[in-house]
């Protein structure tokens, strides 16, 4: 019996597929500091684009772009936060049919309404003094609404991209820097990373702007599939897009090399 006439499987409702026939979508999480170019990157992800915007002038850097168009929460209180449960989050399944990347800015904001809610929901607790249960809810709802961002795009084979500010560096009693993370508190910059295909570190060292796709220079977390890195010089790279002048290369045309090569690694531009 050949492939052809073979009788499809189902595995709890769910069909026995090749490996190589799904598709691969882009699930990016992008960290770094303030202008590193992190929301102009995520503008140059494929097709046309959602901005999820958590920010207080989030999107001011891509105003400019005609390709993106933007829903703003950034002044909603921490009752949104409710919706972050919801499987189809925030609502957002009547537009996904309109866009092929989804962008969410940023989930260093998010957290913090999380904890407002946190807070709110525990007795003595301050925004001075969050209680552990405080800090439990904000964990739980920022993970519940990454798991659910990434479960609903996927089945709607979107692109979806995350961002997320860069934290302080962590120091030893010497006051040597032991390593730099996103601005995300206790375990939340591991545990959400681990759900993205591509989690990369954004820099700007004040001559250029620097993408970093592996753990480099005391940063972490990173990692790449669409990226080969056999060596510690291909862990990062100057970013070909300017993001002053809005042009060069971006992910869409990476997207498009990947895909190109069979989902096999690409080089990193040089």
């Amino acid at each position: 019996m050949n492939d052809e006439t073979k009788p499809e499987i189902l595995i709890s409702g769910v069909p026995i597929q090749k490996a190589g026939s799904r598709n691969h979508r882009l699930s990016i999480l992008l960290w770094g500091s303030s202008g590193s170019g992190k929301t102009t990157l995520a503008a140059t992800a494929p097709g046309r684009k959602l901005l999820v915007n958590f920010d207080p002038d989030g999107s001011s850097s891509i105003a400019n772009r005609d390709d993106v168009d933007v829903v703003d929460f950034s002044a909603s209180g921490s009752a949104i936060t409710e919706k972050f449960k919801q499987a189809n989050t925030l609502g957002l399944k009547a537009a996904l049919d309109d866009y092929d990347t989804i962008i969410v800015d940023s989930l260093t904001s998010v957290q913090a309404l999380c904890l407002e809610k946190g807070i709110a929901g525990v007795k003595g607790a301050t925004v001075e003094r969050p209680s552990p249960g405080a800090y439990g809810t904000r964990n739980a709802l920022t993970l519940q609404l990454v798991m659910n961002m990434l479960r609903m795009t996927g089945a709607a084979n979107k692109h979806i991209i995350f961002i997320a500010h860069e934290g302080a560096p962590v120091t030893n009693a010497e006051g040597l820097v032991m390593h730099i993370s996103m601005m995300l508190g206790g375990q939340l910059p591991e545990n959400a990373s681990l759900n993205f295909s591509e989690v990369w570190a954004l820099s700007d060292t004040g001559r250029e702007r620097r993408i970093a796709v592996r753990p480099i220079r005391n940063r972490k977390p990173m990692k790449t599939r669409m990226f080969a890195t056999p060596n510690a010089n291909d862990a990062e790279f100057k970013s070909p897009f300017d993001a002053d002048k809005l042009e060069g290369e971006g992910i869409a045309e990476w997207y498009g090399k990947w895909v190109d090569a069979g989902y096999s690694k690409i080089g990193v531009p040089k």
